[in-house]
């Protein structure tokens, strides 16, 4: 049986072009080439956040334990980013949407919605307190007065969406590239050479082993959690019948860049630095003024992304409340106060532990969608046809994610409160992964697809389909 798409498959006005698609499929005359996506997916790669946690990494479990975790988590970040991307290419449904059908329902999805968006307005507060720090060393003011200049600058960048972001970020992309190199060449020629312990180095008081990997992993799990989400919102804009030659560049390319130069970029600074702080080594090296606007081009083109996200995930959950008149300019200009309200309460010194909550969370949710769409839609063929996202077409509330999201966080949360033991700890978001994905599987067996629909005898249900 052949599974027309929705009759709004191709549906376009303007509004919905100017959302850059956040509340329907996107169509497939607004598709796009590689080229765009690639710019906005490593525009966050060149954030300051990412060379100060390989740093930090470095210190606290040494070099051998963080490159064995970067590419454990590299390798477990491809394959759920490749599953969730080329369904939402697919698809062109935001990661939002993309839950709404597989598993959760038009109201069960908006949780994840909200701590989704929170982590990128999260990441938007840290990297703008970042900023503000930099330019207070050219020009020392309150604080305060730097965070609401940076929160400023980002509004008109961020207002025409994707369309003005891919010129910004390509334009800037010179500059950062000329400055980072010159970075490099300068520490290369202070030290004679590689700074000495890329690979082997164990700073005092860094645990190393086998529970240096785990702590590292743990540290990671977040950004394994949320990239899968943030690389389908982009890929989405990718036509199906590409996105496997595409992939290549749209989906391994960035996060290659991210775990192998990022992060190992802040290793390298920090052995020939002694700070693993990207915003205090960069003026050391090249100076004040250079190295206050390498922390600009680099901040900008990350909260750039940071703020986008937020509020395109926003624009498609407040749709499932009913909220049609918040659109994505109204939630940009809220997400961008909410990052001023963190910078203002030092989001950048209260960070470690939310992220580690926020892994558990995300890595439950991505398994839930993986579950749905490699066994509950792909092996075991329980609901077939496009992934319906309409909120009068499909259930408030689906038992099926929400009960696996339920039972991996929870079990995960716990493990990571109660135990004592380093490696179990360092593990529960994973432990959380394996549960999700093994109740939300378990109970969409149960329920035989029954509650993804408001037609509970839709004919994509397996048990209505003639052909079952």
């Amino acid at each position: 049986m052949t599974t027309q798409m929705p009759a709004d498959a191709s549906f376009v006005d303007s509004r919905h072009a100017e959302e850059d698609f956040a509340r329907t499929r996107v169509p497939e005359d607004a598709k796009r080439g590689a080229g765009p996506i690639v710019s906005v997916l490593i525009g966050f790669v060149t954030a300051f956040f990412f060379p100060l946690v390989g740093g930090l990494y470095l210190t606290t479990s040494g070099a051998a334990a963080t490159w064995i975790a970067l590419v454990i988590s590299f390798v477990i970040l491809i394959v759920l980013a490749l599953i969730v991307s080329r369904t939402a290419s697919r698809e062109g449904l935001t990661s939002e949407l993309l839950t709404r059908g597989a598993g959760f329902g038009s109201i069960g999805s908006v949780l994840t919605t909200v701590i989704y968006a929170g982590t990128f307005i999260i990441y938007a507060g840290t990297e703008g307190q970042i900023l503000a720090s930099s330019v207070d060393q050219l020009w020392d003011l309150p604080d305060q007065i730097w965070y609401i200049v940076v929160a400023a600058i980002f509004l008109p960048m961020a207002w025409k969406g994707i369309s003005s972001m891919t010129k910004i970020l390509t334009w800037t992309i010179p500059i950062y590239l000329v400055l980072l190199v010159t970075a490099i060449v300068v520490v290369w020629n202070r030290n004679d050479g590689m700074p000495s312990g890329m690979f082997t180095a164990m700073p005092e008081g860094a645990v190393g082993g086998v529970v240096g990997v785990v702590a590292v992993i743990a540290g990671l799990a977040g950004t394994v959690g949320i990239n899968p989400f943030e690389a389908s919102d982009y890929n989405r804009f990718i036509r199906a019948d590409e996105f496997k030659r595409k992939a290549l560049l749209t989906v391994v390319l960035p996060y290659a860049l991210l775990f192998f130069v990022a992060m190992p970029l802040g290793m390298y600074f920090t052995l020939a630095t002694g700070s693993f702080d990207p915003a205090i080594y960069f003026v050391g090296i090249l100076g004040l003024v250079p190295g206050v606007l390498l922390a600009w081009v680099s901040q900008i083109r990350v909260n750039l992304t940071n703020l986008h996200i937020s509020s395109i995930s926003l624009t498609s959950g407040s749709e499932a409340l009913g909220a049609h008149s918040l659109g994505r300019r109204t939630w940009l200009v809220l997400t961008t106060l909410a990052a001023l309200a963190l910078m203002w309460f030092d989001v950048l010194g209260n960070l470690s532990v939310f992220l580690e909550w926020t892994g558990i969370f995300l890595l439950s949710w991505v398994a839930c969608v993986v579950a749905d769409i490699v066994v509950v839609r792909g092996g075991m063929k329980i609901v077939t046809g496009p992934i319906e996202y309409r909120s009068n077409h499909i259930r408030r509330f689906n038992p099926v994610g929400i009960s696996g999201l339920l039972a991996g966080t929870v079990v995960a949360s716990l493990i990571w409160l109660i135990s004592d033991h380093s490696i179990l700890h360092g593990l529960s978001a994973y432990i959380g992964f394996v549960v999700a994905f093994v109740v939300h599987t378990a109970v969409a067996i149960a329920t035989k697809g029954r509650t993804y629909f408001a037609d509970p005898a839709d004919p994509r249900i397996a048990c209505n389909r003639a052909d079952a």
